[in-house]
């Protein structure tokens, strides 16, 4: 019976290369260059859990010659917080939200280059010196992202779209308060809009053009569950938490209430354990920190990724048993909470006792819950406090007119950004017109944050230590100081 399941998948898969006409029948180049192909089964589960069986037909791109069969390979997709800010501004401008994908999303680009292929296995005689010359792109090959990324620009610019200036995946359409934002994540169609009608024709034109699968509401986002009610969206990954309990053994192990120990300092080895699957379980951690849970940033822990032992892999399970403990947090945004981006930055001076260099946190909220954030060690050894500060705020300003730009091409509402800070000797360097001998050495590129002060685009306000949550970021915290920030941040349980 699999047999037959999967022959259908094949069958399916070819007859839509028939469809967009991605190839031709023609005699092998004299050259004799070219790419191979191979088949790749997989079984995947909607958003209902049905098992789907899906076979694809794919090109060995390390087979393709720079140059020759591709050129530039480039291709973005939008990112994490920009999705986040149109999930806040959902609840604040009560958009409706739509999800389309795309099916052989790749088969719509055009190729530029001439590209031959070897014909795959269940395609007639191997032998009769035929191969096939590509016109579409097919998956593999290593410019059919960027080729689709062209197809889908030029027809949504056709219908009036204008592409963001600062996110080359977003596309936006206004007409007096009617606002339509297309967010691309490669075959993904993420649309938020208060314009019912403007969403009918988008469809339309859409199917016009590619074969589409219109999947309602949006209720599955890059492996976040989303969830909209009337007045909320609430993100969370529970499932997928599971699914990493699972893989690393750790179902039924018991919990912890932080992710790391209370000022947890560990020191490089020079021997690495290769059994112990750290890396593996870094990466897995890093996609869930980036998407929906800012509680476990595990920056720190991923600077042992190649000196890493038995006793580094015990505290990054740690992480798994806070996870268990605390899979139903959700991030939620609110329409009766906050309406204006706001953030806050903190740093933690010289806090890695191997470098001797600060770690910096920011996070920034809309609409009740964090939309971007960020930990990572800075680049300098900074020389006190202050100057810790500082570099701090100068990185987080950069976050800050990216978001402030960002909102005011979807909503036309340009306001000040209110940024809190801990420190109130940074914050009076920021506003000092001459640097003295303490801060004379800061390299240039961290005083951009004075002028944009200056022009008022970006207003730092002091907030006590104790009620800071970027300081969840920067540091490992007791149990009690981190629910607090947690709840501070917007995570909530479900």
């Amino acid at each position: 019976m699999k047999i037959g399941i999967w022959q259908k998948a094949l069958k399916e898969e070819l007859q839509c290369f028939e469809e967009n006409q991605a190839w031709e029948l023609v005699d092998a180049p004299n050259s004799g260059c070219v790419v191979q192909c191979k088949w790749v089964l997989k079984k995947k589960c909607d958003v209902d859990g049905k098992v789907l069986y899906r076979a694809r037909l794919v090109a060995k791109s390390f087979t393709q010659r720079y140059g020759v069969d591709y050129n530039e390979t480039f291709f973005p997709v939008v990112r994490y917080s920009t999705l986040r800010l149109l999930f806040a501004l959902t609840v604040k401008l009560d958009f409706k939200t739509t999800h389309l994908d795309v099916k052989t999303v790749f088969l719509n680009g055009h190729l530029e280059e001439d590209i031959f292929m070897q014909k795959p296995d269940c395609f007639g005689d191997l032998n009769d010196g035929k191969v096939l010359k590509l016109k579409k792109a097919i998956y593999g090959l290593k410019q059919s992202s960027r080729m689709w990324y062209k197809k889908v620009d030029d027809c949504l610019c056709n219908i009036g779209y204008k592409k963001s200036k600062y996110e080359p995946c977003l596309f936006i359409k206004r007409n007096k308060k009617c606002v339509t934002v297309i967010a691309l994540y490669v075959d993904d169609f993420f649309i938020f809009s208060n314009d019912c009608n403007e969403v009918i024709n988008l469809k339309k034109y859409l199917e016009n053009n590619f074969k589409i699968k219109d999947l309602g509401t949006i209720r599955q986002c890059l492996g976040m569950r989303v969830v909209c009610n009337n007045n909320s969206v609430t993100l969370d990954q529970g499932g997928y938490i599971d699914q990493l309990l699972g893989k690393f053994n750790m179902l039924d192990c018991y919990t912890s209430n932080t992710p790391m120990e209370c000022k947890l300092n560990l020191s490089i080895d020079n021997k690495c354990d290769i059994s112990i699957p750290y890396q593996c379980l870094i990466g897995s951690l890093m996609y869930l920190s980036v998407l929906t849970r800012p509680d476990i940033s595990v920056s720190y822990m991923s600077q042992f990724n190649n000196c890493f032992t038995k006793k580094h892999w015990g505290h990054a399970k740690r992480i798994l048993r806070y996870l268990k403990k605390t899979k139903h947090y959700a991030l939620k945004y609110d329409s009766k909470l906050n309406s204006e981006i706001i953030g806050y930055v903190d740093a933690d001076w010289g806090s890695d006792v191997i470098s001797r260099r600060s770690y910096t946190g920011y996070v920034f909220k809309l609409s009740g819950a964090a939309i971007s954030w960020e930990s990572k060690k800075q680049k300098v050894v900074a020389l006190s406090s202050t100057e810790a500060e500082y570099i701090g705020i100068s990185e987080c300003c950069k976050e800050a007119l990216y978001l402030q730009n960002l909102q005011c091409e979807i909503t036309d509402d340009l306001y000040t950004i209110i940024l809190y800070n801990d420190n109130q000797s940074a914050q009076k360097l920021l506003f000092n017109p001459v640097f003295h001998n303490k801060s004379k050495h800061i390299d240039i590129r961290f005083h951009f944050c004075k002028e944009i002060i200056a022009q008022k685009l970006i207003n730092v306000q002091y907030l006590c230590t104790a009620d800071m949550p970027a300081d969840l970021l920067t540091k490992s915290l007791s149990s009690i100081k981190h629910k607090v920030f947690v709840n501070a941040v917007g995570l909530i349980e479900r």
